[in-house]
């Protein structure tokens, strides 16, 4: 298990190296700011750059550091690796951009939503009353260019770059397939008992791509190669990912919205049908399985109804499952940090992630 120890050097890394992030991103964006001769595409890079500097916990990004640092005996490229970090969260970044767009969400960290923003700033120039999500699309396609860039402009070697754009190209393409399960089973037509969809969305779109992933990345960096590490990583990652979600699914229905960042309500209202919501189906007999079905994919839920379909998530043992799922998994994700060949110090720093996914504030 974890100790106070574990939790200092996570808080620790973080402090020391997030800032070394933003600062990239910062002058990386003044320097394409400043090189634009339109006006327009300077406003929109300048908006592009706000965007990405909002408060976050920069995950991805320092679990790809603490990988690469973990297992490179010595680290000279240390400023080369905070830029290919710092490509990694302004996808991040892109993604959110994304995901507000399909969820008709209109704030992220603190701050309008990015189609939402451009909305406001553009809509009095024209007609098209959807001229925010428009662009806001079209911005998602110039940010993936600006993430290659800054790939094919590290100083690093030619073969580990090739190997790192093969982890970076299936960490999007699988995160994207997720997203689109997950549109596919938010507010279906109907729902079915037996379907994996929600594990899978949950691997695909959260546990690859928020853990296994930048942890992978991190490690190709170092120069690392062993199939038996890649595994482990893999394995660890999957893990601990699971529990992340299954820890967002229930802190989105049960968690306090002042602690949260988001209404309580929100994956309700729209639907989404997550590990929590296929564990509560399974408790229930076919006759109230009915009634759920039914006020759960409702486009029209009323406060009544999102109460009646939390109380019965809580009631039909669906949440006690799920939170025993969620522990588990941590426990299952503290064996598996002590199976990686990573230095002490490194998987001092996992634990202390792990410990922060442990924490369920309900």
């Amino acid at each position: 298990m974890t100790n106070k120890n574990s939790q200092n050097q996570f808080r620790n890394f973080s402090a020391k190296y997030t800032h070394l992030f933003d600062e990239y991103i910062k002058s990386y964006f003044d320097s394409k700011i400043n090189g634009y001769p339109h006006e327009f595409a300077k406003e929109i890079l300048s908006d592009i750059k706000e965007y990405c500097l909002r408060d976050g916990k920069r995950i991805r990004p320092l679990l790809l550091l603490n990988s690469y640092i973990g297992y490179k005996r010595g680290f000279k490229k240390i400023e080369e690796i905070i830029k290919l970090g710092a490509a990694v969260e302004i996808m991040h970044s892109l993604l959110l951009i994304q995901d507000d767009i399909i969820d008709r969400s209109p704030m992220r960290r603190g701050g309008k939503a990015m189609h939402i923003l451009l909305g406001d700033k553009y809509r009095p120039q024209t007609r098209n009353e959807y001229i925010g999500t428009d662009i806001a699309s079209i911005v998602a396609d110039i940010m993936f260019s600006c993430s290659l860039e800054i790939i094919a402009n590290a100083k690093i070697r030619n073969s580990i770059r090739t190997e790192f754009l093969k982890i970076f190209s299936q960490t999007y393409e699988k995160t994207a397939w997720g997203q689109i399960l997950d549109s596919l089973n938010t507010l279906p037509i109907t729902l079915e008992k037996d379907t994996e969809a929600p594990m899978l969305i949950s691997l695909m779109k959260t546990a690859y791509y928020t853990i296994a992933y930048p942890m992978t990345m991190g490690y190709v960096l170092s120069g690392g190669q062993g199939i038996h590490e890649l595994e482990a990583i893999k394995n660890f990652g999957l893990t601990l990912g699971l529990a992340f979600q299954i820890r967002d699914d229930i802190l989105s229905i049960f968690g306090v919205e002042s602690e949260t960042g988001k209404p309580s309500d929100s994956d309700l209202v729209e639907g989404k049908f997550t590990l929590l919501i296929h564990n509560t189906m399974q408790k229930l007999s076919d006759e109230d399985f009915t009634i759920f079905r039914e006020k759960f994919l409702s486009q029209s839920k009323t406060p009544t109804d999102i109460e009646w379909i939390r109380c019965t998530i809580k009631d039909s043992g669906g949440l006690e499952e799920t939170i025993n799922s969620h522990e588990s998994l941590i426990d299952e994700a503290y064996a598996k940090v002590e199976e990686l060949s990573i230095k002490s110090a490194n998987k001092e720093v996992l634990k202390g992630i792990i410990e922060a996914i442990e924490d369920l504030p309900i």
